[in-house]
């Protein structure tokens, strides 16, 4: 008897089933939120480096400032992840100019300035994950699906060898314990 049969006969895709699709599908609807929710912790928003003793340059603009402590890129946007060793004053004359010497061009030693116009907070921005940290960035979701692929393993375990209703309860509290100590 094949399984379109067996429906017929016993009254066919009616409201009960319909039923028991919808509880079924409804704790389900928020697991894509869930799987998309990296692409906006882990943004890295426009960034550059921080600029130490930046209050010495009092009757200079912010953009002066910028000018005189970051290389620029050929587009001519500030370089996110190097600055000058030493402050460049003759670029306030003619800022087409580049430094012809680039041992004066250093990573940022003093963190970054990151913009918050779109983002407040980020992982990136909390942890400072760009530059030679931008791997740990990515790596953030792989380890966020080796955890849902592991729990997937053990909790389906759990729920084969015991009652499921015995099985999640530990896995609620062991979940919100982990949480709670944040």
């Amino acid at each position: 008897m094949k399984f379109e049969d067996l429906l017929l006969e016993i009254g066919g895709f009616g409201r009960f089933q319909i039923l028991i699709l919808f509880i079924l599908c409804l704790p389900r609807i928020n697991l894509p939120m869930h799987f998309l929710l990296h692409n906006f912790l882990a943004a890295t928003p426009s960034h550059h480096c921080a600029i130490p003793h930046q209050e010495a340059f009092l009757n200079l603009t912010v953009e002066e400032v910028l000018l005189i402590s970051i290389p620029r890129e050929p587009d001519g946007t500030f370089r996110s992840c190097e600055m000058f060793s030493q402050p460049q004053f003759h670029l306030l004359l003619n800022s087409s100019l580049q430094p012809e010497n680039d041992s004066i061009i250093q990573p940022c030693q003093h963190g970054w300035v990151y913009d918050h116009s779109q983002f407040t907070s980020t992982i990136s921005t909390q942890w400072d994950l760009v530059c030679e940290q931008r791997g740990l960035n990515q790596a953030t979701a792989t380890f966020f699906f080796i955890g849902v692929t592991m729990g997937a393993v053990v909790f389906g375990y759990l729920s084969d060898r015991f009652d499921p209703f015995q099985a999640v309860p530990p896995g609620l509290q062991f979940h919100s314990e982990n949480f709670t100590n944040l």
